[in-house]
């Protein structure tokens, strides 16, 4: 279906009460799909190469996570009949249960990811909160925690989750923006190991793409310099910046 978008052979769809709109808008619309068509993809990875992946991304070594186990999309933990008093005021009296985007399960840790898109809402502190106190008191709570926000963070993200930490101070807070993410998978600090790995990382960096994740445009002097030792002219105005 993503290359299906990305070379315009999807129609067009029905959303709600809406006017038709095209696959490529709707995905770029709804944070979902891409959390769908990226981590998706994440998870067929080799062990190697999820693990470089992830411990780039997160800067720290994942190995003793140890082995990778599975992937759930928008898990629904239930949160406890009775709330702790510290966490308390942070959980609407209408809230049931915590919903978190991915939760990577690793045989000794557990990484839970918030996805935002580029082009969607910014994280919050008070969702983080939500989705890491349900899942502390789910069934699957039995080991090491990483928390990891994509996308639209705060200036203060820092600060945040240095708050977030005194409530849960075994939990590890990780945060990155979507341009990081294309950044360390583009230029890994070695090649990705397999052919399978390579179409994989090729596959997300499409996705990303679509939501409008490119690669940054290279600076114009390292042009000129290879113009001037292929001796080749580089005196044209717009080389220069010049109008």
């Amino acid at each position: 279906m993503l290359h299906a978008i990305l070379h315009g052979k999807a129609r067009r769809v029905d959303v709600s009460d809406k006017a038709s709109q095209s696959w490529r808008s709707v995905f770029q619309h709804y944070e979902d799909l891409l959390t769908a068509a990226f981590w998706g993809r994440i998870s067929y990875l080799s062990q190697h190469a999820l693990q470089a992946l992830l411990s780039s991304l997160l800067a720290t070594d994942i190995c003793e996570w140890g082995k990778f186990e599975s992937l759930t999309f928008w898990p629904k933990y239930p949160f406890p009949d009775e709330l702790d008093s510290a966490v308390a005021p942070w959980i609407n009296e209408k809230d049931k249960y915590a919903e978190p985007d991915v939760v990577l399960t690793f045989e000794h840790a557990t990484l839970i990811v918030e996805v935002k898109p580029p082009a969607g809402g910014q994280q919050y502190q008070q969702q983080w909160c939500k989705e890491i106190y349900a899942w502390k008191n789910s069934e699957e709570a039995q080991q090491a925690l990483h928390f990891l926000a994509i996308g639209n963070l705060p200036k203060e993200a820092a600060f945040l989750f240095a708050g977030l930490q005194t409530l849960f101070p075994e939990v590890k807070f990780y945060g990155a923006e979507w341009r990081e993410v294309r950044a360390k998978m583009e230029h890994p600090a070695s090649a990705w190991p397999t052919e399978q790995d390579q179409r994989i990382i090729a596959d997300c960096l499409r996705a990303l793409e679509l939501y409008g994740v490119r690669a940054p445009l290279l600076p114009w002097q390292p042009f000129l310099t290879f113009l001037h030792d292929a001796g080749l002219p580089a005196d044209f105005p717009f080389l220069q910046g010049k109008p």
